[in-house]
């Protein structure tokens, strides 16, 4: 069984070895031309967000950072704008930095104050659909993030301009897109397995977020995605048939094992095929997931 830490990395060095600057001071770091006004070219004016940051501001932090690592996950917990997915596959396509970085965004659907109080006059509150579509994330982060990877908005029009580097923002990035919202689920509906559906995208993004995202109610007896590299026994009276199935799939990487028994899961671990990272299901979970309590 692996364990796997978190680990910290400070990279002060460019592809030539020199330091960089403490201050930067470029025309392409202009918050007004490369961060509002390019907002406003691809959602248009119904997307009000104060101040995003230049795109090629969060491009060139990437390169310092993330530049030499190709494979590596990029986490912005406070997306704004969705600038920080932009800026990741702007730099997974430059020459010379080509790779497979992934962006993993986090926001919560703020409303505009002047705005929240308008739509509470008209009746309308947080939870509304008429609220909430005038929220950060899907009036601004979510269209913005979909727009430039498909080089194009939701109505089919192409997105006008061209990055500095010359590529047309018409021709979007060879990269694939997730919506999760985040909600409480009942303890009593998890336990009885009603739920598994609703935590499955959370056991993929553990995964790696490889192949394509797959459901599964949960009263079988296991589920293993036929595209991503992980397995959930749900009935843990069928571990041995569920081992033989994993001894099928040795692509298999995180096993998720359902037991209220600490015993029970240690000693499936140890009789598992290969060293996979594995998880204990529900006990944990539900610790996460109790409301009302």
């Amino acid at each position: 069984m692996r364990d796997y830490g978190i680990q910290v990395y400070y990279t002060l060095r460019e592809k030539d070895s020199k330091k960089y600057k403490t201050v930067w001071s470029k025309p392409s770091l202009d918050a007004s031309t490369y961060g509002s006004e390019l907002l406003d070219e691809i959602v248009g004016d119904e997307g009000e967000f104060d101040y995003p940051k230049s795109l090629y501001a969060v491009l060139d932090s990437l390169k310092a950072s993330v530049g030499h690592r190709k494979d590596a996950v990029i986490l912005d917990f406070f997306a704004g704008s969705g600038t920080t997915l932009h800026a990741t596959c702007l730099l997974n396509s430059l020459q010379g930095f080509e790779g497979n970085r992934r962006c993993i965004l986090v926001t919560n659907n703020e409303v505009n104050e002047k705005v929240a109080r308008e739509l509470n006059e008209q009746g309308y509150y947080p939870g509304h659909p008429k609220f909430e579509e005038h929220g950060i994330c899907e009036s601004v982060t979510w269209p913005r993030c979909k727009y430039v990877i498909n080089g194009q908005r939701d109505d089919g029009t192409e997105l006008p301009g061209t990055y500095l580097n010359g590529r047309e923002m018409k021709e979007g990035f060879e990269a694939n897109l997730e919506y999760f919202r985040l909600d409480f689920l009942d303890a009593a509906s998890v336990a009885a397995g009603d739920e598994f559906e609703s935590i499955l995208p959370i056991l993929w993004l553990m995964a790696g977020a490889h192949g394509e995202r797959e459901t599964a109610r949960g009263w079988g007896k296991w589920f293993i995605p036929k595209q991503s590299p992980y397995a959930v026994l749900i009935q843990e009276d069928h571990f041995a048939d569920f081992k033989r199935e994993l001894k099928k799939r040795p692509g298999v990487t995180h096993i998720f094992l359902v037991t209220d028994s600490e015993e029970a899961y240690r000693a499936m671990c140890a009789d598992l095929p290969g060293e996979p990272v594995t998880k204990m299901l529900y006990k944990s979970y539900l610790e996460n997931f109790r409301i009302n309590t």
